[in-house]
């Protein structure tokens, strides 16, 4: 009796130390708010690294929602990498607070306001209290199991990217008042309004200040929505080669002078014409998962589709078939079936905002196939790489129709994976050419060059898999490559005209 009396006291000294920890530094977060309203009159260059702060605050609450409602819902899945937990989690907090912010936005200001801070701090109070053991012997960098053992390549290669992604960032809109932010970011009118009721809620402590408002509205079209789309990209490439060139495959992509240009031409398109991605990834992950309470997360992105963009809400049925009918078959009629009740939630969801869309099927816009091939070709010859491609298709091509090929005998690499991937790049591309060209523009034609393009060094990284310093080295000529034809002092010129 006394050891059980010993080790409760332990517990709750650790309780009770963990407790204050989580939550001075959740309340600090919390404060950012407000002392950027105290830096009004500073400068640009004084907003941005606070905004930046303040992004990641809300991304933590995500990530934490999600996880809690893993284990309410005792959702327990397998995963490729742990980048596909992370993604995941951060995907489900997401739109779990699109729908409640959405549920605000009809009260009145003051009440929104009022709510908007309530909220944070009963969450605050409830994430710093640790309701199991478990979490006070998990930390942040368990979560990134992933890149706990990079080499010295890897590690520069990860500080490469980010350097480039803040390098990058264009020029914010001179816009200031929320409806012309919409035109700017949405000239086409895609978003549905559930979008603008989320950044608005979210947002809301700097609604009453229009640079500040500007600024932070420009920041989340650039790093939450490039940052979960690079996120994304990288837990793909995961499924079809190694740590190392999936790194290279998201430098490759960040680095690639298309990526400017195209921010710089369609700000908007950081949010339209990544969900093809999304909506790729989660079912090689449900695949992957074996559980059918996936079907949640796969209902959740069929309504976050839709209020992307209307068109997008028929890839939903198309994913549900697909899974169905063919990915899953080898499960049981009884697997299937709850997979979809999960589903169901989603889809209701998605069926809500549609019917406040009565004019959704006037917004389509299909893909002329010449328009297609010009914009493709733009975006192939932007970087040298992306020649690579060409090998890589024809290599996957061997391997599916000669798979006894002496020449590949020995590469590896997921078929069934394979299989799911070229599917619904084929669908996907004509749902674009007959339905809605911006499921398949702009990023979305970026990152299948790149993932084609680490096919041939996948190869022949498996062929010399025993002779590190030459696979160092090849691994440092691409690097290299990639960071020579990224146009970097054209992007510092465009990131140095935000602070003048």
């Amino acid at each position: 009796m006394t050891k059980t009396l010993d080790k409760n006291s332990g517990i709750w000294a650790q309780k009770s130390k963990f407790f204050i920890y989580r939550a001075v530094t959740y309340f600090s977060f919390l404060l950012f708010p407000i002392w950027i309203q105290k830096t009004v009159h500073l400068p640009q260059a004084a907003h941005v690294p606070i905004m930046i702060l303040y992004m990641f605050f809300m991304m933590g609450q995500w990530f934490l929602f999600g996880k809690e409602l893993d284990h309410r819902l005792k959702i327990y899945f397998r995963v490729n990498s742990s980048m596909d937990r992370i993604l995941y989690r951060f995907l489900t907090g997401m739109i779990f607070f699109i729908i409640y912010f959405n549920l605000l936005s009809f009260l009145p200001h003051k009440w929104i306001y009022n709510s908007f801070w309530v909220t944070w701090v009963c969450l605050g109070l409830f994430y710093s209290w640790p309701t199991r053991g478990k979490i006070i012997k998990e930390s942040v960098s368990s979560s990134f199991s992933e890149f706990r053992f990079l080499d010295s390549f890897e590690k520069t290669l990860v500080g490469l990217i980010l350097l480039m992604l803040v390098f990058s960032m264009p020029a914010f809109p001179q816009l200031t008042s929320f409806s012309a932010l919409k035109l700017f970011f949405d000239p086409s009118e895609a978003l549905s309004s559930h979008y603008w009721n989320f950044l608005m809620v979210n947002y809301y402590p700097f609604k009453s200040y229009p640079e500040l408002f500007k600024i932070a509205i420009s920041m989340h079209f650039y790093y939450i929505c490039l940052g979960l789309f690079l996120i994304c990209f990288y837990a793909l490439l995961r499924y079809f080669v190694s740590r190392r060139l999936s790194l290279l495959g998201v430098f490759a992509l960040i680095s690639s002078w298309a990526f400017s240009k195209i921010l710089d031409a369609h700000y908007g398109d950081s949010l339209q014409t990544t969900f093809a991605l999304f909506a790729v990834w989660s079912i090689l992950w449900i695949t992957k998962s074996s559980t059918y309470r996936a079907g949640l997360f796969l209902g959740l992105l069929g309504y976050y589709g839709t209020i992307v963009n209307a068109a997008y809400s028929l890839i939903l049925p198309l994913n549900i078939a697909l899974l169905y009918f063919v990915f899953l078959r080898d499960k049981t009629p009884w697997f299937r079936r709850q997979l979809l009740k999960y589903a169901s939630f989603g889809a209701l969801l998605a069926i809500v905002v549609l019917l406040g869309n009565s004019n959704f099927l006037e917004d389509f816009r299909a893909f002329e196939l010449s328009t297609l091939i010009q914009n493709f070709k733009v975006i192939f010859e932007r970087k040298a790489i992306n020649v690579l491609s060409i090998f890589g298709l024809i290599i996957l091509l061997l391997k599916f129709s000669i798979p006894r090929l002496n020449l590949l005998k020995e590469f590896k690499i997921d078929s069934f994976k394979l299989f799911e991937l070229s599917t619904l790049i084929v669908l996907y591309g004509l749902f674009a050419l007959f339905i809605d060209y911006r499921l398949i523009d702009s990023f979305s034609l970026m990152w299948p060059i790149v993932l084609f393009s680490l096919i041939p060094l996948e190869l022949l990284f498996q062929s010399i898999s025993r002779l590190r310093s030459k696979r160092n080295m090849i691994y440092l000529v691409y690097i290299l490559i990639c960071l020579l034809d990224s146009h970097f002092e054209g992007r510092v010129k465009i990131f140095i005209k935000l602070f003048e």
